[in-house]
């Protein structure tokens, strides 16, 4: 028994077990499944048949999960997956159809649904959807049933389906708010992909002119808004776990690669995924003053992001891209956006009651440029009518339930920066991405509030400190 050996074996199981070490495990996987998505991004980018492959794998995993699973909510990170990959798919070419990641959440989502059975509050989330129905007969009148008709169709209303489909999924669900760290990181890892490309094409590029547009190079050779916006969405989701889920593992991490992500979206000179971030995040924090603990971990977090943003890294990519990075994001020029914007209210004040039909709009704007909508608020107005109306105030409505329904600071800060990414990106790039859909469905969830999480708030509003060793070092 005294064998310094066997006293050494004989302890390793405890020192495995022991908190400290505990969450290397976790780290660990992260940076495998890190490393794995990068290797599998630079393999995607040579070869378009992986990336068809990676599609209908995660496809068939979502499919069989859904008609497996036990538990509805193992479809979440499956979904959450497919969100963050639906730019990758589409900057690596996939031999799938565009529009490929909104439909495969609606197909598991619908089918997890239905395994459940039982379906609760489902009226709101239905009737946001169906009362937008009746004006595709328009684009139907005007293009017969061809091809056109069903792609002007299908680009214009399978966001609000998508949304339909994730509001009515999500608010079957309850959930601790510490479950998010299971959502978070599934949602980021092919995101980091995209960052992936996004750096390759940036380093091996033999020029790189940078004016006051968007910057294809930097954006992996893909659309720059769509690049910018996801990686301030996988810089957003990192920054709310790291202030707000009290496991520490990961943490470092997760806020290296939000810095990158930022980094990146700036060299993409695409100011819409940063402005998408700082609001959402703002809207989060503000939250969060109702959680002393909380709130001082978030200001610090973002005062450090910002000090090696101004003092170390804004200063590099100045130099990098010549002066134009300052000009690009400090014009704050809309006139093109603008110019759809009135001419859709236009078109909604001719067409009141049924609007001109899904995909429409562009060929009944006076003066405007001939594109598709850039902001869904006006272009759901000029092609729906009073449907479009209604359809808006329903969002809303449901939106507002689920913020006054949340129980505490932190279910309330996750719901804002959940709704308010989506809403500021539809307000300037339409429903161009899942991710909008599956981010309005996440805020609308059923939160809980864990023993735990119950007296942690209660010895904050009577300004009592806390036992770590009852209640972890993690607040």
């Amino acid at each position: 028994m005294n064998n310094p050996k066997y006293q050494l074996q004989s302890s390793l199981p405890q020192l495995s077990a022991h908190p400290r070490f505990g969450p290397m495990s976790k780290s660990i996987k992260i940076v495998l499944m890190v490393l794995l998505h990068i290797l599998l991004a630079l393999t995607m980018r040579s070869h378009k048949l992986l990336s068809t492959l990676h599609a209908m794998a995660v496809l068939a995993i979502g499919v069989y999960t859904a008609l497996t699973s036990k538990d509805i909510k193992e479809i979440i990170p499956i979904a959450g997956y497919i969100t963050g990959a639906e730019v990758l798919w589409r900057m690596t070419k996939a031999g799938v159809f565009w529009e490929f990641g909104k439909y495969a959440t609606i197909a598991i989502l619908i089918l997890a649904l239905l395994k459940m059975g039982k379906i609760k509050r489902a009226v709101l989330p239905l009737l946001f959807f169906i009362v937008l129905i009746p004006s595709a007969a328009l684009t139907v009148g005007a293009f017969g049933w061809s091809e056109r008709a069903r792609e002007l169709i299908s680009f214009n209303m399978s966001g609000p389906l998508a949304t339909s489909v994730c509001i009515l999924f999500f608010s079957q669900i309850k959930a601790d708010p510490n479950e998010l760290r299971n959502w978070v990181w599934p949602t980021v890892y092919p995101i980091i992909s995209i960052l992936t490309l996004a750096i390759f094409s940036t380093i091996t590029a033999t020029t790189i002119n940078f004016v006051a547009e968007s910057v294809f190079v930097t954006s992996g050779g893909f659309g720059p808004n769509q690049v910018s916006a996801v990686l301030g969405l996988g810089a957003l989701l990192l920054v709310l776990q790291t202030v707000t889920v009290d496991k520490r593992d990961g943490r470092f991490l997760a806020l290296g690669f939000a810095l990158v992500f930022l980094v990146q979206s700036f060299l993409t000179f695409s100011r819409g995924g940063l402005y998408n971030f700082a609001i959402a995040l703002i809207g989060s924090v503000l939250h969060l003053l109702a959680k002393p603990n909380r709130f001082v971990r978030s200001i610090f977090t973002i005062s450090l992001i910002l000090l090696l943003m101004m003092a170390f890294i804004l200063p590099q990519l100045e130099q990098f891209t010549g002066g134009t990075l300052s000009k690009r994001f400090l014009d704050t020029d809309v006139a093109s956006r603008e110019s759809l914007s009135k001419a859709d209210f236009q078109i909604f004040s001719e067409n009141p009651a049924f609007g001109v039909g899904p995909g429409m709009a562009m060929y009944f704007r006076r003066g405007a440029v001939f594109a598709a909508a850039h902001t869904e608020y006006t272009r759901i107005l000029a092609e729906h009518g009073s449907g479009g109306v209604l359809a808006l105030l329903i969002l809303m409505l449901l939106l507002l339930l689920s913020y006054f329904k949340a129980p505490d600071a932190v279910s309330r800060a996750w719901m804002v920066g959940l709704a308010g990414w989506s809403l500021v990106e539809m307000g300037h790039a339409a429903m161009r991405l899942v991710a909008i859909s599956f981010l309005l469905g996440w805020a609308t969830i059923s939160w809980e509030k864990t023993e735990n999480t119950t007296m942690v708030d209660q010895a904050e509003k009577a300004s009592l400190p806390l036992s770590k060793e009852k209640y972890g070092s993690g607040f």
